[in-house]
C-alpha cells in the first residue's frame, strides 16, 4: 500500500533541516502520509501573527528571556504526551530551534508564563543549550517564531538535555495530531 510505504520513508528522512515534511521544523502544508493540524494553538498574551511581547525575547533585545503562555486544545484519544517545539525558520542557517519541550502530561491544555512544566523533559536546542533560548534575531531584522505542539501516540524514550535530532526523531515518529502558532519578533 502507498501510505504505508511513505510513512517509513518520511521518517526516516528525519533530521534538523529536513523535518519539513513530517511537519516538524517546517510548513505548516499537509502532505501525503504526514498527520492532520487538529490542535489549536493560542496564547493569552500575543495573537497569531502579532509580534511576540518583549518580555519573552533576549536581553540584548530587551527582554527577560521569560518562557511564554500558550494554550491547546487537547488532542482526542490515543495520546501518551505531548511535544512543543519552538523554531525560527528566517534564521541565517536554516530553521534554529529554540526550546523543545517533551513528554508533557497527555492532558496537559497550557503552559504558564514563566514556567516549565513538572515532570516535561527539555532537548537541547541548536545553541547547544538545554531548555529556552528566547527569540533575539539580528538588529534590524523581524523573523518569524513557530510553537508547534505536537500530541504523541507514547512518551519519547530520552531524557532531559537530550540531543535535539534524536528528539526530534522520536518525536515524529510518535506524533498523532499537531497545531502552530506563529508570531514575529524583531525591527523590520
Amino acid at each position: 500500500m502507498m501510505t504505508t510505504f511513505w510513512r517509513p520513508v518520511c521518517l526516516a528522512a528525519v533530521g534538523l533541516l529536513s523535518l519539513s515534511g513530517c511537519g516538524l521544523v517546517g510548513q505548516t502544508k499537509i502532505v501525503r502520509g504526514s498527520v492532520p493540524d487538529s490542535i489549536t494553538v493560542s496564547s493569552p498574551a500575543f495573537r497569531e501573527g502579532a509580534s511576540i511581547p518583549v518580555r519573552f525575547a533576549c536581553k540584548a533585545a530587551g527582554g527577560q528571556g521569560k518562557t511564554p503562555p500558550l494554550r491547546w486544545s487537547v488532542a482526542s484519544t490515543g495520546v501518551g504526551a505531548q511535544a512543543l517545539v519552538l523554531d525560527d525558520p528566517d534564521a541565517p542557517s536554516g530553521a534554529y530551534v529554540h526550546w523543545v519541550l517533551f513528554n508533557m502530561d497527555a492532558t496537559a491544555n497550557d503552559l504558564l508564563e514563566g514556567v516549565v512544566p513538572r515532570h516535561a523533559e527539555q532537548a537541547l536546542n541548536t545553541a547547544g543549550e538545554t531548555g529556552y533560548s528566547p527569540p533575539c534575531p539580528p538588529k534590524g531584522e523581524q523573523h518569524r517564531y513557530r510553537f508547534t505542539v505536537y500530541a504523541l501516540s507514547a512518551k519519547v524514550p530520552l531524557s532531559n538535555g537530550a540531543k535535539l535530532n534524536q528528539v526530534l526523531s522520536e518525536i515524529a515518529q510518535r506524533t498523532v495530531a499537531r497545531g502552530r502558532m506563529t508570531v514575529r519578533f524583531g525591527g523590520g
